[in-house]
């Protein structure tokens, strides 16, 4: 019997979201048949290369996951038969190898069935034939920024320039940019932080297949009029804006791609039941399209909630939208 549980690894950038749901199914498994053997016996599994020692009475024994791990090693094994084998044999669950993708993990049970992990988004990608854990931490490639391992081909900017970040798939990017030359930012493990002066901060998170970004205001504005225009940086794609105010990104055939909701400002004010800020609301929001084509991003926070907000003030023009555009990278 084989069990699959969904989990949602992957929040919404700079806020909490939830994935998470399940489902079942059975797969008929064979089973591998072993001899019991008495005493202590050294036995070595098929294919795995893996050998485990038994001691006497070792079938009824339990023993903790770190003691487990500890004694037998790592609790992984290349086949079914010799996951199962193991599982019984050790009496922990044992992931399979070969059923392992980017998106989920499978191990096989002691008592015979399989369980399988489902998550929201890649924990791992496979590089020259050997799978690797996401790593969105930032590293200096020279011309810009890139995560250690993601699931897309994302770049962020180090300073100079006017492109922030973007994510390419095949002959298509998404990306973001800013009116003026960027500074060089400070790194810390996936986050870019640019100062810009006055006390606001622009900042550019890699993602498992993306990115967000975010600007973040110290203190009440001088000017009580702020308004912030973000370039587009698109190769096929298109974005525009429905009458709820969501942004929707399209392909040049129409296609949905990614959807959003319109982007949200919040202070550091704190509600006490769900512990998120009291004090949100959505940002004004046009998207222009100049004649050569080219679209940019007019975000207007309202000049009444500037006024009485407790800050520093988070302004979040693309956290929806950069998850969503997750369906895009993952589309064939």
């Amino acid at each position: 019997m084989r069990s699959r549980s969904r989990s949602g690894r992957l929040g919404r950038v700079g806020r909490s979201n939830g994935f998470g749901w399940s489902r079942t199914h059975i797969r008929t498994v064979g089973l591998v048949a072993a001899a019991v053997l008495v005493g202590e016996a050294a036995l070595t599994l098929a294919d795995t290369g893996a050998a485990v020692a038994l001691p006497e009475g070792a079938a009824a024994a339990t023993a903790s996951t770190a003691s487990a791990n500890a004694h037998y090693g790592a609790p992984e094994a290349n086949d079914p038969a010799s996951a199962f084998l193991m599982a019984r044999l050790q009496n922990r669950k044992i992931e399979v190898l070969s059923d392992r993708t980017g998106d989920s993990t499978t191990y096989a049970l002691p008592d015979g069935s399989m369980q399988t992990e489902d998550y929201a988004g890649p924990v791992r990608v496979k590089q020259d034939g050997d799978w690797h854990d996401i790593n969105t931490d930032l590293s200096d490639t020279g011309a810009d920024l890139q995560p250690h391992v993601a699931a897309a081909d994302i770049t962020v900017s180090d300073g100079g320039d006017t492109t922030l970040a973007s994510v390419a798939k095949g002959s298509e990017s998404f990306g973001l940019g800013w009116a003026d030359k960027l500074p060089t930012p400070t790194v810390k493990d996936a986050t870019a932080s640019y100062n810009l002066g006055d006390g606001q901060t622009l900042t550019a998170t890699a993602l498992a297949q993306g990115f967000s970004e975010n600007i973040k205001l110290d203190g009440r504005p001088a000017d009580s009029a702020v308004s912030y225009r973000i370039p587009l940086r698109l190769k096929g794609l298109t974005l525009s804006q429905a009458d709820s105010g969501h942004l929707l990104l399209k392909d040049f055939g129409g296609k949905l791609v990614a959807e959003a909701p319109a982007p949200m400002m919040w202070d550091a004010s704190k509600d006490a039941a769900s512990g998120e800020s009291a004090h949100q609301e959505q940002v004004a929001t046009k998207v222009e399209t100049a004649d050569d084509g080219s679209q940019t991003l007019v975000l207007t926070p309202a000049a009444d909630f500037l006024a009485t907000a407790t800050y520093p003030v988070t302004v979040d023009p693309t956290s929806t939208l950069a998850v969503t555009t997750d369906t895009w990278v993952q589309t064939p």
